[in-house]
């Protein structure tokens, strides 16, 4: 995997403004594709006038919306960012629209993208990391991720309440988990790792937890 991915535990913009600056950097002026379907359409111009409030500032003003609608084509993008929601809803249309091969190809090509909140659990093993979290309206059965986080299951909203499941999950799995509480935040590349913060994430695996600071990277397969 040549790109990067951005990885957000699913808090607001002063939460995930490390994370936030490091992605602008990446993608420039743009384009970007943001994905706000884990929202109802009904709520897509109020994200499109979030997303617009948090990067026009950091220089990112050419914001693409894709509404779920239409073909999309990832290679146009210098950036892609996945927003929160509900990620059943989420995985339904990504899947939908067979975009889960053409996100790993964008990455392994050397293209960035920040998932937040529902979009983290998406780029993560499988979704199945928020069952605890959203409903399932959409009735999907094939939970599989994109898989982009280094073989990680990500567990967005952390608490610390949620760290028995979250080892059962690694069990269950045999997969590592990132644990990001809101105000968590990690970078990946390839099986590097890297916390920005504000607060540490956490690996998890059956026999416990790690945590990874702001500015340490952790690296696939090494012991917890």
């Amino acid at each position: 995997m040549n790109g990067r991915v951005f990885l957000a535990g699913g808090g607001g913009p002063e939460d995930s403004q490390p994370l936030d600056v490091e992605f602008a950097r990446a993608v420039g002026g743009g384009p970007l594709s943001y994905w706000p379907v884990a929202m109802e359409p009904d709520r897509h111009a109020e994200c499109q006038a979030w997303i617009h409030q948090v990067f026009d500032p950091l220089g990112v003003r050419d914001i693409r919306m894709w509404t779920g609608e239409e073909e999309l084509s990832l290679p146009d993008y210098r950036g892609i960012y996945i927003g929160g929601g509900n990620t059943y809803r989420l995985l339904s249309l990504v899947r939908r629209w067979g975009l889960l091969e053409p996100l790993r190809a964008y990455v392994a090509a050397g293209g960035v993208v920040l998932g937040g909140s529902a979009g983290a659990a998406l780029l993560g093993a499988d979704i199945n990391t928020v069952a605890h979290l959203d409903r399932n309206d959409v009735k999907l059965t094939e939970t599989g991720g994109a898989d982009l986080a280094a073989g990680h299951g990500i567990f967005v909203h952390h608490r610390d309440s949620d760290l028995p499941r979250e080892m059962v999950w690694a069990a269950t799995y045999h997969r590592p988990v990132l644990a990001l509480t809101e105000r968590a935040n990690v970078i990946v590349s390839g099986n590097a790792v890297t916390a920005v913060g504000p607060e540490p994430a956490l690996v998890v695996t059956p026999g416990g937890r790690r945590k990874l600071a702001p500015g340490t990277t952790s690296y696939a397969g090494s012991p917890a």
